[in-house]
């Protein structure tokens, strides 16, 4: 298989560094010694409170429901986490914390540690045109943030759905991805690895 779809039951639970929280895994990579090298996570933020320290990675987080809140960053400022789909970059060094949390929010995160790995991430909208999927020279993965998308990877029928993701396999991997109905918007993530 060139392409797997990782749907929620493929989450795996694992408390924040700083057991504050509890973090669901949908895609990630270590070390054989256990270091980070990535890590696709989604979070639930419901009060005010000290974000883990991942000193050495780079960090991009979007809000996916709820109220929203404030990211503070100390020294390093803040940035208004309040509008769904809209990236912040941080470093993972950086003293964060979340305040002024309005109800509860659901969080997509990039953890990517500087030493083996970078992230970048795109939101796109897929209109009837479709997407055109390729890998390319990055590990690359595409999260739903909203709607469906019927996909057509090397010859293999897809369905993605809202908060699944797929994940290109090989990097000869090329397909076709349109709205199961007629648009959804797309977390296009890419992973250099170093």
């Amino acid at each position: 298989m060139t392409a797997t779809v990782i749907r929620h039951e493929d989450h795996e639970e694992v408390p924040w560094n700083n057991g504050l929280g509890v973090t669901r895994e949908v895609a990630n990579a270590y070390r054989p010694d256990g270091t980070l090298i990535w890590r696709i996570s989604l979070a639930t933020i419901d009060k005010d409170g000290a974000f883990s320290d991942f000193s050495g990675a780079k960090r991009i987080q979007i809000l996916l429901t709820g109220g929203g809140f404030v990211l503070d960053f100390a020294e390093h400022g803040s940035a208004e986490m309040t509008r769904p789909f809209n990236p912040v970059t941080f470093e993972g060094s950086w003293s964060t914390s979340a305040r002024n949390v309005n109800g509860s929010n659901q969080v997509l995160n990039l953890v990517t540690a500087g030493r083996y790995a970078d992230g970048r991430v795109e939101v796109l909208e897929v209109d009837p045109n479709g997407l055109q999927l390729a890998k390319g020279d990055t590990l690359r993965l595409f999260h739903v943030l909203t709607g469906a998308l019927e996909a057509e990877v090397d010859g293999e029928t897809l369905t993605i759905k809202q908060g699944e993701t797929l994940r290109m396999e090989d990097s000869a991997s090329t397909g076709h991805a349109v709205p199961a109905d007629g648009q959804a918007l797309v977390y296009r993530i890419d992973i250099a690895l170093a």
